[in-house]
């Protein structure tokens, strides 16, 4: 196993066993809350979550990082490799930026910066499927590119206007794009091998 497919496992566990367990800590928290409570001000392990956002946007750079160095010569498309790194950004930022109580529009300035500038971060994992559908990749890849992008939309839909279960389509956006980098990875790694 290689460096960037370590780091990436490390970032991909730190999300999805992170979140996880902050959801179990959390008795308040229910699945349509996701998105509002895990690092929200006043949020019963507020500080456990920021530690874990910075971990995270910590190792999501360095995969992207250990990516971009591992299949030099070749350069990692400009539009995948910034992507990510909004993606790694969104988390690094809602440490210093947590939503109010309850993560609604309005309220206070660092609301104001987290529905904002962190939001369009977080839509790094949406450009990203749509720089690989553009590449036309493998099928696999193609349909989960597509089904992160659905979610994607969903999500906002759920965030704007419904307000039903927003943490749950997050969730599910966070998950598919762990899947995608991975296979994506895993698909540069083999084509480097093949070229060796």
């Amino acid at each position: 196993m290689r460096a960037p497919q370590i780091l990436s496992l490390i970032a991909i566990g730190l999300s999805l066993a992170g979140i996880s367990l902050l959801t179990a800590l959390d008795a308040t928290v229910q699945s349509g809350d996701l998105i509002s409570l895990l690092n929200s001000e006043n949020a019963s392990h507020q500080a456990l979550a920021s530690g874990l956002f910075l971990l995270l946007g910590i190792f999501w750079m360095g995969a992207v990082d250990s990516t971009r160095r591992f299949i030099e010569p070749r350069s990692l498309d400009s539009w995948l490799r910034f992507s990510a790194i909004a993606f790694a950004a969104s988390y690094l930022l809602s440490m210093l930026f947590p939503c109010d109580d309850g993560c609604r529009p309005g309220g206070s300035m660092t609301q104001l910066v987290h529905s904002s500038l962190l939001w369009l971060l977080y839509g790094g994992p949406a450009v990203f499927a749509g720089r690989l559908l553009w590449a036309k990749p493998e099928r696999q890849i193609r349909h989960l590119a597509a089904l992160l992008l659905l979610v994607f939309a969903v999500l906002q839909l759920d965030v704007f206007l419904f307000q039903a279960s927003p943490g749950l389509w997050q969730r599910i956006y966070e998950l598919l794009f762990c899947w995608l980098w991975w296979l994506t990875l895993h698909a540069m790694v083999k084509a480097d091998s093949a070229q060796a």
